[in-house]
């Protein structure tokens, strides 16, 4: 089943152009691109040869980015995950201090225990991302742009 890409509208099987536009229908597929995956502006080499460090980075949290940036300095992947799991690091500690500071109330507490859940899952997920040779980064911290 297709779609016009101009008007929205479904298109029957074989028509060259849509029946209520008129618009021409393009046959050809149209890729999409994750503007967050990374993964080839890596070299395998480097990936293979680097993932455990990597993975430190998420395992081990502000110890492991050290490591990471201290043992694998020169590999541009590790050094992706050192500063896509520092960003992760860095929220959770902002999360935790604000939380911290406003625990005399109810609402930011609980709130601060749920992100810092959110995080966790984003950490394990982005760990995951590492075993598969992937570098994608992590919903939830992408916007945070200042460790680029």
């Amino acid at each position: 089943m297709a779609f016009c890409s101009n008007c929205g509208k479904e298109i029957p099987e074989g028509a060259n152009v849509c029946p209520d536009c008129g618009t021409a229908v393009v046959s050809a597929p149209v890729a999409v691109v994750d503007p967050w995956d990374h993964t080839s502006e890596f070299d395998a080499k480097d990936i293979s040869d680097n993932k455990v460090y990597a993975l430190s980075a998420y395992v081990f949290s502000i110890l492991g980015v050290i490591l990471c940036h201290v043992l694998a300095k020169e590999s541009p992947y590790a050094q992706f995950h050192a500063r896509e799991a520092l960003k992760i690091d860095l929220v959770s500690i902002v999360v935790y201090l604000i939380s911290a500071f406003f625990c005399w109330t109810c609402i930011v507490p609980v709130v601060g225990a749920v992100l810092i859940l959110i995080l966790l899952v984003v950490n394990v997920i982005a760990f995951v991302q590492v075993c598969k040779g992937q570098a994608k980064e992590p919903w939830l911290i992408r916007s945070i742009g200042a460790l680029h």
